[in-house]
């Protein structure tokens, strides 16, 4: 059995790493763009109220989520007029979560200057005009998840992955149109805006006119909804840990540090983020398969070897990332930020990378995990480990910046990575889902750590090549990933693996023109 069995998700897969891709080009143009349009200062100021504004987000209770999982379910069953209730009493909770976003949002926005108590008044002003336009984003992105999640169970990969490109090209050029005409950080937040909701409006069109999706909007039938919010709970928790995991060290360096901190952090956390996409990508895909799998009593075994044939090659990609980071990820930060940032701090920001991606990597290439989880309606339990971790991250965050500076946030939350995500939640996912974690991780590494290994030890040299420009750092970079690829090709890959990969070759123009010769 391929890993990606379908021509949907096959083509989704490509779309997702195009969609990676683009998104890394243009985290790279647009960041230096607005440390020079917008200053040091100014973009940290964005920066912070944005990780204010994201807790908002918590409140989104996994819409998109609880739409695939159960309309998947209805489906399978075949029971649409089941599916149309539970579809029309899930838009009133959205109605409903959107009007607290509201409440909250305003609240919250009144208050920052309660929250941040070292800003000028201008820069109040301009964070009020941000949350205001950030609460009405978050309000169309919670709609907007809802029609997704529908799109999802019905496994149009494809148009969910085009819509996200066409998102991420829209924001980009909006952003570089509004802020290069003064509206200065307020242009980001603008640009954001206008695009979500544009697309939105395409998402609702695609929902009722191309898969003429109904709802019924009838009594409340607490047999259709009550599963639902234990799903949710568990939703709203797993978004408080990820709000704290992303937000809570820019939060605790902009009250106890200074906006230029939230800068440096805030580089290295673009690059984090980049590495946090990479392999969660892949793992999208499967939630309807996976809860298919549930519904006809797969066993324990049998989802370990799923989550093998993903977790494998998201090790690969992450491992690969990782350690062409250690090789020219200075290269990369002179190149990208050096003319705005010091050499000390890109240095700095460097290392904010090299404590935490390390023990970030285990829950990555365990991301099917998360989808048996919603499958089984065991999605609470996980969330609760995670959230009494990222008390643990908070605590420790706060001690630990308040003796020792900005370095204390991400060993804060390294740390907590280590206690909640590599150790407390593998013995869960054993005595839960009887998943065979000792297998897992043996087949996950098999001969992959060694490649990854080999190939970096091997381009080693290649750092006293400095890289003065673009083309001599991608240049270093094609050599690493040339013979990382031929190391895997020749001892890495699995007969499986390689079979995707011949596929995947024979199609290329070059290969197909060379095979016929």
């Amino acid at each position: 059995m391929l890993l990606i069995n379908s021509t949907s998700k096959k083509f989704a897969a490509i779309l997702s790493y195009l969609y990676l891709a683009l998104n890394s080009l243009v985290s790279i143009l647009l960041t230096p763009f607005l440390l020079k349009y917008l200053g040091v200062e100014e973009y940290g100021l964005y920066q912070m109220i944005y990780s204010v504004g994201h807790y908002i987000m918590i409140l989104d209770l996994g819409i998109a989520t609880v739409m695939v999982r159960y309309v998947s379910e209805y489906q399978e069953k075949k029971d649409y007029d089941g599916m149309e209730k539970f579809a029309g009493m899930v838009a009133v909770l959205t109605f409903i979560i959107c009007c607290v976003v509201l409440c909250v949002g305003e609240i919250v926005n009144y208050n920052l200057e309660n929250i941040y108590t070292k800003l000028s008044t201008k820069d109040y002003i301009k964070a009020h005009w941000m949350f205001n336009l950030m609460i009405y984003q978050f309000i169309v992105t919670i709609i907007d998840n809802y029609l997704q999640g529908i799109i999802n169970a019905y496994e149009r990969f494809v148009f969910v992955k085009i819509m996200s490109l066409i998102k991420i090209c829209a924001v980009f050029s909006l952003t570089i149109v509004f802020v290069h005409s003064g509206f200065g950080a307020v242009g980001i937040v603008m640009a954001n805006a206008i695009v979500f909701t544009v697309l939105a409006l395409f998402d609702l069109f695609y929902v009722i006119k191309m898969l003429r999706f109904h709802i019924q909007i009838t009594h409340w039938n607490k047999t259709i909804i009550t599963p639902v919010f234990g799903l949710m709970l568990a939703m709203l928790l797993q978004s408080v840990v990820g709000n704290v995991n992303s937000s809570v060290d820019k939060t605790i360096l902009g009250i106890m540090c200074t906006p230029a901190d939230v800068t440096i952090y805030s580089i290295a956390a673009t690059i984090i983020t980049l590495f946090n996409t990479i392999p969660t990508v892949l793992s999208g895909l499967f939630q309807p398969q996976v809860t298919r799998m549930v519904v006809k009593g797969t066993n324990g075994s049998q989802l370990t070897d799923l989550v093998i044939r993903v977790g494998r090659w998201q090790f690969i990609l992450c491992a690969a990332f990782f350690c062409g980071l250690i090789l020219f990820g200075m290269d990369f930060l002179n190149l990208w930020v050096g003319s705005r940032l010091s050499q000390e701090e890109m240095r700095f920001s460097l290392l904010i990378m090299f404590i935490i991606l390390p023990f970030n990597m285990i829950p990555l290439i365990q991301t099917v995990c998360i989808s048996i989880l919603n499958a089984y309606d065991k999605r609470i339990y996980r969330s609760i480990i995670l959230v009494l971790m990222s008390v643990l991250h908070i605590v420790i965050t706060l001690i630990i910046t308040k003796y020792w500076g900005p370095i204390g946030s991400p060993i804060g939350t390294a740390i907590s990575f280590l206690v909640g995500y590599v150790i407390i939640l593998n013995i869960y996912y054993a005595r839960s889902l009887q998943l065979e974690i000792i297998r897992m991780f043996k087949e996950i590494l098999n001969r992959s750590w060694l490649c990854v290994l080999i190939s970096t030890i091997l381009c080693a040299p290649l750092v006293l090549w400095q890289a003065y420009s673009w083309i001599g750092f991608i240049s270093k970079g094609f050599i690493y990933v040339s013979l990382l690829f031929i190391l895997f090709y020749i001892k890495g890959f699995n007969s499986e693996e390689k079979a995707i990969v011949d596929t995947f070759l024979l199609r290329l123009p070059i290969v197909g023109k060379l095979r016929k010769k």
